[in-house]
């Protein structure tokens, strides 16, 4: 293990005659057996979550990134499957977002005010109140025609970087002008694309020298997945879907970090990229995948998580992430990377 950031893979990869029972035999879709397990793990990890007193576990923070609106956004998205219960879950989601903790510094959605205020309108809106009774109120508190510098760093990843930033950027891509679109955002998606390592990864940051070492969404090939599907779409060029095929299979054969089973530098965060590529190919193949990641989640052989996280009950870097994820690999084709994807 010397050196590497990454376990080695021991799970077969998808073949017809594989022996994992993750499927349903007659149609497309998990099997019952692989579901149960899966609604097994989210029930004992909410329980554990819910059952310690107070919320001492979320170290007082109100965030979105590692405090209890993490926990809310999950109850939050459970509530629009159509198996559960949704009232029930919104007033769960309540419990676990207190606007008096907001601290009016950050306007970030991930790591400030406004995730815990976006999260708390949603619900209201959901509950067809004005304002849920149980919230206060709350007063007014390179080369490439694109950069963004972040404590003096130019990163490229999903979560601190350029990448992260472009997909948003194609998202909301209905409000900014064509030409734009064409002059600033493709050159600089194009840019960013061709600062690939040979493997297929990419840098953390630009002069990084970290190297070709982290396979992880918040730096690595896994944040590029959802950029390069996204880019595929609105441009139609195929070279974007290879690209993000490729990181695939660098998540593949890297992706079982060392960190942990988090969102942010875990394996639950990288199997997304499975989920994500099984939406744009329909291939069971990144299905099997993301379940092999998910039972490696499950499973917690000791010395797998070899970074614990300091927040073990947030969303990105705690156990809502794995949990969040057992819920999506059941709805693969409705399934969204939390607070990041539309």
């Amino acid at each position: 293990m010397a050196g590497k950031r990454y376990f080695e893979n021991q799970f077969d990869d998808f073949s017809s005659n594989s022996t994992y029972d993750f499927f349903r035999q007659s149609e497309d879709g998990i099997s019952e057996k692989f579901s149960t397990k899966l609604k097994n793990y989210k029930s004992e990890k909410l329980s554990n979550l819910v059952c310690k007193p107070g919320k001492e576990i979320f170290h007082h923070d109100g965030t979105v990134y590692t405090g209890s609106t993490g926990l809310a956004y999950y109850y939050l998205m459970s509530s629009l499957s159509k198996d559960e219960g949704c009232n029930e879950n919104l007033l769960n989601a309540l419990k676990y977002i207190d606007l008096n903790s907001l601290k009016g510094r950050r306007i970030s959605f991930l790591c400030g005010d406004a995730g815990p205020l976006a999260i708390a309108t949603v619900i209201s809106f959901k509950l067809g109140i004005s304002r849920p009774d149980t919230l206060p109120e709350y007063g007014t508190i390179a080369q490439s025609p694109l950069l963004w510098q972040w404590h003096e760093k130019v990163y490229l990843g999903a979560a601190h970087g350029v990448a992260g930033i472009l997909y948003l950027l194609l998202l909301t891509r209905a409000y900014i002008d064509v030409k734009d679109i064409q002059d600033l955002i493709k050159p600089a998606v194009d840019w960013l694309l061709n600062q690939q390592f040979p493997s297929g990864n990419y840098p953390s940051s630009l002069g990084s020298s970290s190297g070709d070492k982290l396979v992880q969404w918040c730096h690595g090939a896994p944040g590029f997945v959802p950029l390069c599907l996204l880019a595929y779409q609105v441009f139609e060029q195929e070279k974007y879907l290879k690209i993000a095929i490729e990181c695939g299979e660098v998540i593949w054969q890297r992706g079982l970090c060392t960190k942990g089973y988090s969102l942010c530098h875990g394996v639950s965060g990288n199997a997304y990229a499975f989920l994500q590529l099984y939406q744009a190919t329909k291939k069971k193949l990144y299905i099997h995948r993301a379940c092999c990641f998910m039972e490696w989640c499950i499973l917690e052989h000791p010395g797998t998580e070899q970074h614990p996280p300091d927040r073990p009950a947030s969303l990105f870097e705690g156990v809502i992430g794995p949990i969040c994820l057992a819920e999506a690999i059941m709805h693969p084709l409705q399934s969204k990377f939390p607070a990041f994807c539309l």
